[in-house]
């Protein structure tokens, strides 16, 4: 198949080279003016890649989008003149509250929604790196979307497991509890994530799941604070030695997805009438953090 990646940040590079080491064309769309995206796999290799050549876009026959979900929008505008309406178009980035700002620009296409748990993170200019083994969800939002199960496949061929999901909207929540539960937490202590299994967070990680648990369950996601626990920090322990992405983002002094993460349970919370002190306290705490750099 002939994929575009748009976004060639670590999760958009490690799927773009396993795509192309599964025998697919591999095209990026990038914020830079390059003919051509360098990257190393696991250091072994170098692989040159074409880049922003709206011919191969126009050509292609699925679209991965894989930017900063406060880039989405963006990304999909620049997509717009070029894009078939019969292409495909997944977009896979952490949290919630895109969709229906894709669904607007592109209504005729065929829309999906996917989460990864793989760990990746470039290196350098010329290097991404697996850091950990994870897995894929994906599914469609739209009838056009709904019928693309066929990508499962292909996706798994690539980088296994993958899992399709006739309604995607339960592993996106699942996926959003525990970034809600390790990005903010290891963002501010500027930890890994495996220090979150330390006794003196469990009770600060007990209060978040309870927050969470309950906004899933108004939002018709049957789960209880004691799963939305357990299955954080078993993603905590799997990623041990792993750092979050808001964590990197703080570090780097980069805009997070805190919006997106955070940021949506809290809008969602409200819309139901439910308090969540603690996972607001974050919020802010991130907020002002941010406020104290230049946000890129």
């Amino acid at each position: 198949m002939r994929f575009t990646l748009v976004g060639a940040g670590a999760v958009g590079t490690l799927w773009g080279l396993s795509l192309a080491n599964a025998g697919h064309q591999v095209h990026w769309i990038t914020r830079q003016n390059e003919t051509a995206v360098f990257r190393g796999y696991e250091a072994d290799t170098a692989i040159a890649f074409p880049a922003n050549q709206r011919e191969l876009l126009a050509d292609s026959d699925c679209v991965l989008v894989c930017v900063k979900a406060f880039h989405v929008q963006t990304a999909l505008e620049t997509l717009l003149p070029d894009l078939h309406p019969d292409t495909p178009v997944v977009l896979m980035h952490n949290g919630m509250g895109t969709a229906e700002k894709a669904l607007k620009l592109l209504p005729h296409n065929p829309l999906l929604l996917a989460t990864t748990s793989h760990g990746s993170l470039v290196v350098t200019e010329t290097e991404v790196r697996h850091t950990g083994l994870g897995e894929t969800h994906i599914g469609g939002i739209n009838p056009s979307g709904k019928q693309c199960d066929f990508l499962k496949d292909v996706l798994e061929h690539a980088l296994p497991p993958v899992s399709w999901h006739p309604e995607i909207t339960s592993a996106l929540w699942r996926k959003l509890a525990v970034n809600c539960m390790i990005n903010p937490l290891t963002a501010l202590e500027q930890c890994q994530n495996g220090d979150l299994l330390s006794p003196v967070y469990q009770a600060q990680l007990q209060t978040l799941s309870q927050e969470i648990a309950s906004v899933m369950h108004a939002e018709g996601q049957e789960v209880s604070a004691k799963e939305v626990f357990a299955f954080s920090l078993a993603v905590a322990s799997a990623t041990a030695q792993n750092y979050s992405s808001m964590n990197r983002d703080v570090y780097f002094k980069r805009r997070s997805e805190i919006d997106y993460i955070t940021g949506y349970l809290i809008n969602r919370a409200e819309s139901h009438g439910i308090a969540t002190p603690a996972n607001r306290a974050l919020y802010l705490a991130i907020k002002e953090r941010e406020l104290s750099y230049d946000i890129t």
